[in-house]
């Protein structure tokens, strides 16, 4: 380790890696340039915004049974919310990045392929695509474009202004995979896995306090957030640090400037009921979550319409988690950090159970309230696919830019009433717009039902009528009991 004077204001600022060209200091924000024989200031760094990640500069962790220690950071911003990149320093010398995007993380390395694979060009890569490296398929997950907003610590180049990341993420199982093409049209390959905080020393993380603290403002210039529309307060910007949409105004502002931004205003304010109320707080699994936002969307089919309620709840412990309301009851949801695999085109396989394919249909937001860690827009698309394994649930996300896999398992209303302690709750039927539903019991035992009936109705009026009522029966069974169970509306 090298420990040097900033040459601006005579701060210490160290240099724990060999591989460090940069470090910010971290009193006056200089940048400072290390060659082989001195240090100079180069200019000044911007900032980070300090987020909800309890990751923080001196963390320490463990990764292939090696010891890292975290130094440095660069902050990446893309049109609808940014992320960090941690760089990290392993006790045996080598170096790494820890990746930190809306909870999920992952730590990779610089790697050569061990064959000259044929690399796609950055502009035709779209998610979903597969890459082979040395054998293994990746699927593409996530394609950006953005800029370095902000730097801390060391790094091991220095991001000018005006310099542009173009990254490619991939996926297989719990292995993860970095094309970067932000110097070159050939890219950079790093590769590692999906990382679990729980392989962090606790003591070097930042507190619940802290997080709460420094959540969604840069330190010590906003102290508090009344909404730059209508004035009103916006008291939910704690936790978050890209987007709230006002819920006196609908006004959507941008929190990841140094200033509060008006970016839109939705003129005409739809009226919502919604079960749960933004700033409501649940104990879940011994871990206290506050519902920070909202979102309604709907599946545009014609012929089988329908729409649902997305809960964003946040833990400065946990970090994020969904409840869904829908017509078939409550879901709770999470995203996955290691992803399933293909076995065919209608079955998949995640943590050694197989999922059958369910339906295929699209997801549209058609209202946001609350906070959210990335820019949410009226109108924005995706497509879903659902998996099935008993009470279990795959899906399967993509739009323009990202694809991503989530987990669901059913809530029942007595559960939900404990978890945020209304009683009420336990007696609640599910959200229903009264449209019908992609999946509802009821609709499927009815359509079942007039097929049934349509196929044998010659067999109505014989003596095959006892085994058609019998049929009937058991389509309608389980549909009674979904409703007592699950709640779901009439």
């Amino acid at each position: 380790m090298q420990q040097v004077l900033c040459p601006q204001c005579g701060a210490p600022v160290k240099f724990t890696s060999t591989a460090s060209v940069m470090a910010v200091c971290g009193a006056c924000r200089s940048t400072l340039l290390k060659d082989a024989e001195s240090v100079q200031r180069i200019g000044e760094m911007a900032d980070v915004m300090e987020d909800y990640s309890p990751v923080c500069l001196g963390a320490v962790g463990i990764y292939d049974k090696r010891r890292f220690d975290v130094i440095g950071r660069i902050q990446l911003r893309y049109d609808d919310g940014f992320w960090n990149e941690w760089y990290i320093w392993f006790d045996d010398g080598t170096d790494g990045w820890l990746s930190d995007a809306s909870g999920q993380y992952a730590v990779t390395h610089t790697r050569r392929a061990k064959s000259t694979p044929e690399f796609p060009s950055f502009e035709r890569i779209r998610p979903g695509d597969v890459f082979k490296l040395d054998g293994q398929a990746f699927m593409a997950a996530d394609v950006r474009s953005c800029r370095a907003t902000g730097a801390q610590g060391e790094l091991p180049f220095v991001p000018g202004d005006g310099w542009l990341a173009r990254v490619a993420d991939y996926r297989s199982v719990n292995a993860f995979l970095t094309l970067d093409y932000s110097d070159s049209d050939t890219p950079e390959l790093y590769v590692g896995r999906a990382f679990d905080l729980s392989d962090m020393q606790a003591g070097s993380l930042r507190s619940e306090a802290q997080v709460e603290e420094t959540a969604g403002r840069f330190q010590g210039k906003i102290h508090a957030l009344d909404c730059p529309n209508c004035g009103a307060p916006i008291s939910f910007v704690a936790a978050m640090a890209t987007q709230v949409v006002c819920p006196s105004c609908m006004a959507v502002v941008d929190c990841a400037e140094d200033t509060a931004k008006v970016i839109e205003k939705q003129h005409k304010l739809k009226a919502i009921k919604t079960t749960l109320a933004l700033g409501a707080e649940a104990q879940i699994d011994q871990v206290k979550y506050t519902l920070i936002g909202l979102l309604k969307c709907e599946d545009p089919d014609p012929e089988e319409p329908s729409d649902w309620i997305e809960y964003l709840l946040f833990s400065p412990k946990k970090g994020f988690l969904w409840l869904v309301e829908s017509e078939d009851g409550w879901e709770r949801v999470r995203v996955c950090d290691s992803w399933p695999t293909r076995n065919n085109n209608s079955s998949m396989t995640w943590r050694g159970k197989p999922y059958r394919k369910l339906y295929d249909y699209t997801s549209r937001v058609t209202l946001a309230l609350g906070a959210f860690n990335w820019r949410v827009k009226v109108g924005d698309t995706t497509k879903i696919t659902d998996y099935q394994s008993g009470s279990l649930k795959l899906t399967r996300e993509e739009s323009s830019s990202e694809l991503g896999w989530s987990a669901s398992s059913p809530v029942n209303p007595l559960t939900l009433s404990k978890w945020f302690d209304q009683p009420e709750l336990a007696k609640q039927k599910a959200y229903s717009s009264g449209s019908g539903g992609r999946s509802g019991y009821r609709t499927w035992a009815g359509r079942a039902t007039i097929a049934m009936l349509f196929f044998n109705f010659f067999d109505i009026f014989s003596a095959k009528l006892p085994f058609l009522i019998m049929g009937v029966v058991l389509l309608w069974v389980p549909a009674m009991l979904a409703d007592k169970f699950f709640g779901q509306s009439d």
